[in-house]
């Protein structure tokens, strides 16, 4: 008896999906697209220092960026998770 039959019954097991190249690679485009979209909207809409009003902004970002061949960080593919200010110090969350 495999674990899977322990919690799932056969018919909560849902089958893979097959998809056509092309369709693969529409949705594996608009996802990335997205990701940018998103990530220039944040960058737009906190450009500047609630607190100061300078901008002198910079994102924080976690340490999930990705690696090319070279083993360098991608700039840009981080997680931004927050900003901060280099003038007055002042940190703020997404």
């Amino acid at each position: 008896m495999s674990q899977l039959s322990l919690f799932a019954g056969p018919d909560l097991i849902e089958e893979p999906q097959i998809f056509s190249f092309k369709e693969y690679a529409s949705k594996s485009r608009s996802f990335r697209s997205s990701g940018i979209e998103q990530r220039a909207r944040l960058r737009k809409e906190n450009q500047s220092c609630p607190c100061c009003s300078r901008v002198t902004v910079e994102p924080v970002e976690l340490e999930d960026s990705q690696y090319g061949r070279n083993g360098a960080k991608i700039a840009g593919t981080g997680t931004i998770v927050g900003f901060s200010c280099n003038a007055c110090g002042h940190e703020w969350p997404v």
